[in-house]
């Protein structure tokens, strides 16, 4: 056990001082999520895992923090590092009932074992001197006896073990459901206003992709009007079919979000600015193509559309990104909506 346990912790302090200089090598963000990817891959407990990192990395020398948050939930624990403390409480709980139930086991096991070792010497005793049957029945019954406390023994501690492990999956589905609601918008499903800040920061400052970054605000044209003819539950459907294009179109490379009210914002890498218009294209027409619908008559009320404004990172501030990328999307408007402008 002892032997185990070093090897276990000499493995575990190689993975450390392995995973560290890669983060710094590809520009990964220092945090929990991140730490734990970087530290799974070193390990190689998942091949899959590694493939897709490796890929990542190949394409543009680095890992996106959109996938690198799909990766997280995808392959390793769905603990949520920054909700920990909440339920953490009722884990040790789990946990110190399980070590309680182990350390029951173990002391009936060591007991059991005396009883075997008295009983065997009781039976090397009788071999020596005549014994009545009596005296072997009475024995045996004394190990048949005990075989079966044992047994209830083992079988209940395997009962707790089972509920246990059911009590911690269900306090791990709970704290990725809070991990989700953190990082997407309640009504749309996509990327929050503060996911989209994080990975524009890490963007910006460590982008060193042989693909050009590019930052598109889409404003879905005449919103309030939506609003204002046909209701909020209305322009909040309108939202939604808007938000399922968006991600219908994301991958890897393209991370949508909803930047908040009627606007969303896309994050694309790509080899060049005719690539990016001809992905955001696809985008524009497929949302043209939508229309608000009446329920009852299933008349078109009105079609939908948006209006895009990209910028290409050319190594300025987010800010600065952000603001040419506004003024991109004015232009947009300006220009009779539903188009796009490049910055």
């Amino acid at each position: 056990m002892e032997f185990r346990l070093k090897n276990t912790l000499s493995h575990s302090a190689e993975c450390l001082r392995k995973a560290v200089p890669l983060m710094v090598k590809y520009n990964i963000a220092v945090t929990p999520a991140n730490y734990a990817l970087w530290y799974s891959y070193v390990s190689g407990n998942h091949p899959k895992l590694n493939q897709k990192l490796d890929s990542a990395l190949r394409t543009f020398g680095t890992c996106p923090p959109a996938l690198s948050r799909d990766l997280f939930e995808e392959f390793l624990s769905d603990k949520d590092l920054e909700l920990f403390d909440s339920v953490a409480e009722d884990i040790n709980a789990v946990v110190a009932e399980v070590e309680k139930n182990v350390g029951q086991t173990l002391n009936s096991a060591s007991d059991f074992s005396e009883i075997l070792n008295s009983c065997n010497q009781e039976l090397s005793d009788f071999s020596k001197e005549d014994a009545s049957e009596r005296d072997i029945l009475e024995l045996v019954n004394k190990l048949s006896e005990e075989s079966k406390s044992m047994q209830h023994t083992t079988e209940r501690f395997q009962q707790q073990l089972r509920a246990a492990y059911q009590e911690i999956s269900k306090l791990r589905s709970e704290l990725n459901e809070s991990k989700k609601a953190a990082s997407k918008d309640g009504l749309t499903g996509l990327n929050n206003r503060k996911s989209f800040d994080e990975d524009l920061d890490l963007l910006c400052n460590s982008h060193h992709s042989v693909l050009k970054l590019y930052l598109t605000i889409v404003d879905i044209d005449n919103f309030k009007q939506f609003n204002d003819d046909f209701g909020h539950q209305k322009g909040d459907l309108v939202l939604k079919v808007v938000a399922e294009r968006l991600k219908k179109h994301a991958d890897e490379l393209n991370a949508a979000y909803r930047y908040g009210g009627e606007e969303f914002c896309i994050l694309s890498q790509f080899k060049d600015k005719r690539s990016a218009v001809n992905y955001l294209e696809k985008i524009r027409v497929d949302i043209e193509r939508l229309a608000l619908k009446d329920n009852k008559t299933g008349k078109s009320l009105r079609s939908i559309s948006a209006s895009f404004g990209v910028a290409e990172f050319d190594g300025e501030s987010c800010e600065m990104l952000l603001e040419r990328a506004d003024k991109a999307l004015y232009k947009a408007k300006e220009s009779g909506r539903n188009c796009i402008i490049v910055a």
